[in-house]
């Protein structure tokens, strides 16, 4: 007896990974501005040294920041961040300012020059360590050298569905 049935389609099979974990990730562009993109591929990948990784797609704006930048933020969302979630992942950053749209809280992160979200669960702040290339993404992996965690202790936001926040 097999415990497996075939899927045909690799989309039908994503469809039952919800729900999923969403971050968002934020650099700062050419001009200054505070860019944040919602993303789901994001994994902790090393205890010694503090590693995360997240996977962003050639075509982003985020991927072109990324590119060009050492420095970045990635916050894990609060329940009641589902506006920011949207928008960041659904609107480019080449064509608004996101966070001043919203006018989402942030605050100056510590040890890069970077934004936290003030009402994400957790922000990390990283350093670029290095970079994948893995088909249609690239993967960045950075350093987190500092971490902090809502003094409310707000619970995390996740995607249980594909196209509610943005079609992540």
């Amino acid at each position: 007896q097999t415990c497996a049935l075939p899927i045909s389609d690799y989309r039908d099979s994503r469809m039952l990974q919800y729900p999923e974990t969403v971050s968002i990730v934020i650099v700062k562009d050419e001009d200054g501005r505070y860019n944040p993109m919602s993303a789901s591929w994001v994994m902790l990948t090393s205890i010694e040294p503090r590693m995360i990784a997240i996977s962003i797609g050639f075509e982003r704006y985020t991927y072109e920041l990324m590119r060009k930048q050492t420095e970045f933020v990635i916050s894990f969302p609060s329940a009641g961040m589902a506006a920011e979630v949207k928008l960041f992942g659904s609107e480019s950053g080449r064509d608004m300012d996101k966070l001043k749209h919203l006018g989402t809280p942030t605050q100056p992160a510590t040890k890069i020059d970077g934004l936290l979200l003030s009402e994400a669960t957790v922000n990390y702040e990283c350093v670029l360590k290095d970079t994948l290339i893995t088909g249609d993404h690239m993967i960045f992996s950075g350093e987190i050298v500092a971490s902090h965690k809502h003094v409310d202790d707000l619970p995390r936001l996740y995607v249980l569905e594909p196209k509610k926040y943005g079609g992540l």
